[in-house]
């Protein structure tokens, strides 16, 4: 959760009298306007203002005076191009509804390429952002590009657009036999063909990016939505957020991206810096799914209540925090051969770039994954490199797949793969699926590293009996026949499989009656084997200790004491999330839970954060 504190003043003009001499020291430009009261930014005079209708040489310090371009953007001129962005606690306030043009030079407003804020924010510096610019914590030394949402073009509100401006596909699975427009990039910085090219310490919120098109065999940087690095010499963990934008309509000619481990496009790629992404949409229902990669290379040090949807596979590291997101309708990246829905080649605590947590745990809960093509084989659905430091799996619903892996272990070679810190899952749902109790991996020989629980495996057999928990009787497996009978599945065929989950749309493969096999059978992970058949653990409590991170000390144990949330909802009309799909069912304090994500009875709601942390608005 996204909190703000009190203000920090950071890389705005500072204004000092000394001997009745007026030094100006920050940006070149000066002062800027009073900033939106949605933005993070909130209560600082640091905000510049863009729109389609702006002039480059107005003052661009309000929304009656705005600039035509953004700085970094190319074409930037006149007083947009003499403002410096210092270090951080500036923002970039687009107006809504109005569409910036980054690949047809004819077209109007046009950026002259590449969004460049990572070559105008400064490819180096040294100031100190661990207290100005936090996900969990003061944001107002950040640099915040985003909007105003009572101001926009129209008669209502919509996201600012960028644009490549090709043309979006009215129906999936075909290439184009060119690309009408490519966009330059001047500044050089991650390549050419790129949209916005992000820096660390920035909050890059409510756009809409489309229109990217790639032809070129070699494809492996610089082709993607948004781009991005940590910098060098830097020995601070960067961060970047990126929070209610919408990714969509990609399209390819078929020689695109045929070189060697080369993706066609991306529409993350935001290497050593550790990645927050909330809210996102990646829609990809208008383009080629089977040309992308939705991430490359990104650190995902939190994931929460987003959608991924008609894409290729998703590569990255340092997984830390991924909660309440939908992976659907997956395919085989057919120009460069890839799979998996999540790839992460380490977790976090590995020191993958720099990331060390010392009191924390990783967490994967409330996500769905499902509906996947049958392009999409028999690669591992979910890819993931446990190690010293401790994972917990709950909550998760798994349905409707052609790959066969909920694979935990990275693959053989992959030495930070140490698996010494405890991997723990339970009330989970999964349906034609493999339950992991060893994942492979150069340090594991199929041991009992992970502990199962209140498992609910629907023709999902255990793919190895060393895990601790294997054959309980909390772990409830049934055949599809069973699952039908019982209401949880439907009989009818999915996208892939035979049978699929009754009431895909509200709950997915959950009990109905308190007569179903999986109500009432699972341990309590609370009361600390006070059951009758119950385990000596309090994994929800234990998640409660890690008190270094709001996110998982607070809002992960919360989730624990409850049956999913079936994730989020997803309005396909205005491309947003509406979060929890599913208001949760609590799960007892003293008597059994239910096996898998559910647990029967009517939703009250999880408990409430503390009264002094302020969610930022969007």
């Amino acid at each position: 959760m996204m909190k703000n504190f009190i203000s920090v003043i950071r890389g705005k003009a500072l204004i000092l009298t000394i001997c009745g001499i007026l030094l100006v020291i920050g940006n070149a430009f000066g002062q800027g306007g009073a900033c939106p009261a949605g933005s993070p930014m909130a209560g600082n005079n640091s905000c510049y203002f863009v729109a389609a209708t702006g002039s480059d040489s107005n003052s661009g310090t309000s929304e009656s005076s705005p600039w035509l371009h953004a700085p970094g953007m190319p074409t930037c001129s006149g007083n947009c191009a003499s403002l410096k962005a210092g270090n951080g606690g500036i923002g970039i306030i687009l107006r809504g509804g109005d569409t910036w043009h980054l690949g047809n030079s004819g077209a109007a407003p046009y950026t002259g390429g590449t969004w460049d804020l990572y070559g105008w924010f400064g490819n180096s510096y040294t100031a100190d952002y661990s207290s100005g610019c936090q996900y969990e914590g003061t944001q107002t030394g950040c640099l915040y590009v985003g909007v105003d949402k009572t101001w926009y073009a129209g008669s209502s509100w919509a996201r600012p657009i960028l644009t490549g401006d090709n043309p979006t596909l009215s129906g999936t699975g075909s290439f184009v036999s060119s690309c009408g427009y490519q966009i330059s990039n001047p500044g050089g910085n991650f390549g050419s063909n790129g949209m916005v090219n992000i820096p660390a310490w920035t909050i890059f919120d409510n756009f809409e990016l489309t229109g990217l098109c790639v032809s070129a065999a070699s494809t492996t940087s610089g082709n993607g939505y948004l781009l991005g690095g940590s910098y060098g010499g830097n020995s601070q963990v960067a961060l970047a957020m990126i929070t209610n934008d919408y990714f969509h309509g990609w399209t390819s000619t078929s020689t695109a991206g045929t070189g060697s481990n080369s993706h066609p496009a991306v529409i993350l790629t935001l290497g050593g810096v550790q990645d927050v992404f909330d809210h996102i949409v990646i829609d990809g229902s208008d383009s080629n799914p089977e040309i992308v990669s939705w991430a490359a290379f990104s650190m995902f040090r939190h994931m929460r209540d987003s959608i991924v949807r008609y894409a290729g596979q998703g590569v990255g590291a340092n997984c830390h925090d991924i909660h309440d997101n939908i992976f659907e309708h997956f395919f085989y990246t057919e120009l460069d051969g890839h799979y998996n829905a999540l790839e992460c080649n380490a977790e976090a605590g590995s020191n993958y770039g720099g990331l060390n947590y010392t009191n924390s745990a990783n967490v994967f809960y409330n996500n769905v994954i499902r509906h996947f093509d049958p392009s999409f084989g028999s690669g591992e659905v979910l890819w993931f490199c446990p190690n010293a430091t401790s994972d917990y799996w709950f909550n998760n619903l798994q349905y409707d797949l052609s790959g066969q892996t909920w694979a935990i272990a990275g693959p053989n070679g992959y030495s930070m793969c140490t698996m010494t810190g405890g991997q723990f899952m339970f009330n989970n749902t999964l349906v034609d699926a493999a339950q992991p109790c060893h994942g492979g991996g150069s340090n594991n020989s199929g041991g009992a590293y992970m502990t199962v629980y209140n498992e609910h495996l629907i023709n999902s057999p255990f793919d190895n009996s060393g895990c601790t928990g294997y054959g309980d009787s909390s772990n409830i497996s049934m055949s599809d026949a069973t699952a039908t009978s019982q209401g949880y599945t439907t009989g009818s065929s999915g996208t892939v499989q035979s049978n699929t989950c009754a009431n895909d749309t509200t709950t997915p493969c959950a009990p109905t009656s308190a007569s179903n096999t999986t109500v009432g059978v699972g341990h309590n992970l609370i009361n600390n084997g006070t059951v009758a058949d119950a385990v000596t653990t309090t994994w929800c409590a234990t998640l409660a200790t890690f008190t270094s991170e709001y996110t998982i000390g607070t809002e992960a144990a919360n989730a624990c004491l409850y049956g999913t949330t079936d994730s989020c909802t997803y309005n396909s009309t205005t491309h947003t999330m509406n979060c929890p799909g599913l208001a949760p069912v609590q799960r007892p304090t003293s008597g059994n839970w239910n096996a898998g994500a559910y647990q029967l009875g009517t939703g009250g709601g999880q408990p409430q954060p503390p009264s002094n942390v302020v969610a930022t608005a969007h």
